[in-house]
């Protein structure tokens, strides 16, 4: 069974690649630029990928979070993940 990291990761992967075709890799690549850390670490780095969603989406980073809380289905309202959530959409 997947980790809590490793299905949050799937989740944000499957959000980004419903938004279109190069948003996964420009999302990860800022990531990695920026601090050094990949889609799995974001768990524990929330607001790094909020950052990174504001900056590459502006208002549409709203759409964005809500396919993620759409992908995580009931895993979403697991304490830690719905922090995560609450950082990311801010």
């Amino acid at each position: 069974m997947p980790t809590r990291k490793e299905m949050l990761a799937i989740a944000l992967e499957d959000a980004l690649n419903e938004m279109g075709e190069p948003t996964l890799e420009i999302v990860t690549n800022r990531l990695f630029q920026q601090y050094h850390c990949n889609l799995v670490d974001c768990l524990e780095h929330p607001d790094y990928l909020g950052n990174v969603l504001k900056e590459t989406f502006g208002y549409a980073q709203i759409a964005v979070v809500e396919k993620i809380k759409k992908n995580l289905g009931e895993f979403g309202s697991e304490r830690p993940v719905e922090e995560f959530l609450k950082v990311i959409a801010k």
